[in-house]
């Protein structure tokens, strides 16, 4: 489905009991929410499940960037106000986890939880050069040149040869290559700017954090900053696990996540208005 928040059409997807908590589903660079969909069957029988395509991504419009963290910020609270939801869990991936700690401080009335996976507080300056050169080239050849790589980096060796996966890599593949350039370039010109770490200890809200030990994108060491940082938080380290955790490991995903949720006994919170 398609609505209008501010001056962009934004592709979403509601489901789940209408009286459940919300959980509201960020995707990571150059997917979809379309990548979330195997584990919202499992989570629509407990919660009100909100999917959306980011700006740039999916089927929703994708002006020219670059993006800024505020104007995506805004994509996201405006979204859940035109669809009249007060607060959510929010849970992102990768680029996806950076927006959700940017909602958790500049609009902290709209978060009531945050599961941060596979993401990173801070992109180092020496790494600016590479997000420059990843822009240029996408800006020249399109996303297709992109997949291989990048599916190298999101699943482990044996997860991608096993062939009982070939769907989920299929899948993602075709994500990554239909995403749009002015999408994809706008939110890499944001996620090159990311210095959030400073800015950690002013989040006051429940946080899980999960990485994959064999991330090479947003490692370990990366996850255990945000987890230091963000007063209570939990962090949780999958073996056998990339940046693509979720997907490889849906199962223990699952049960963290909902395990999480429970705890913090949000029964009657993060409902639609």
């Amino acid at each position: 489905m398609k609505i209008q928040v501010g001056d962009i059409a934004v592709e979403y997807e509601l489901d789940g009991p209408e009286d459940g908590p919300v959980l509201m589903l960020h995707h990571s660079l150059a997917t979809s929410h379309l990548m979330w969909d195997e584990l919202i069957i499992a989570l629509a029988q407990y919660y009100r499940v909100l999917s959306y395509d980011g700006r740039g991504h999916g089927l929703s419009d994708a002006p020219p960037g670059p993006y800024n963290w505020q104007q995506l910020v805004g994509d996201a609270t405006g979204l859940m106000e035109v669809l009249g939801i007060e607060k959510a869990i929010h849970t992102g991936i990768s680029m996806g986890g950076m927006l959700a700690q940017h909602m958790a401080i500049a609009a902290p009335q709209r978060v009531s939880a945050l599961v941060l996976v596979s993401t990173t507080s801070n992109m180092p300056v020496e790494t600016a050069p590479v997000w420059d050169q990843r822009i240029a080239d996408v800006t020249a050849k399109g996303m297709a040149p992109q997949v291989e790589d990048t599916i190298k980096r999101w699943f482990t060796k044996d997860f991608r040869e096993d062939p009982r996966n070939a769907g989920i890599i299929s899948s993602i593949s075709e994500l990554i290559a239909a995403t749009p350039v002015n999408g994809y370039c706008g939110w890499a010109a944001a996620i090159r700017d990311l210095n959030l770490t400073p800015h950690l200890g002013n989040i006051h809200t429940p946080t899980l954090v999960m990485v994959g030990e064999d991330d090479p994108g947003t490692p370990p060491a990366s996850a255990r900053v945000i987890a230091d940082s963000i007063p209570g938080a939990m962090l949780k380290i999958f073996e056998e696990a990339s940046h693509m955790l979720p997907l490889q490991q849906p199962d223990r995903f699952l049960e963290s996540l909902i395990d999480f949720i429970e705890d913090q006994n949000m029964d009657g919170e993060a409902r639609t208005a």
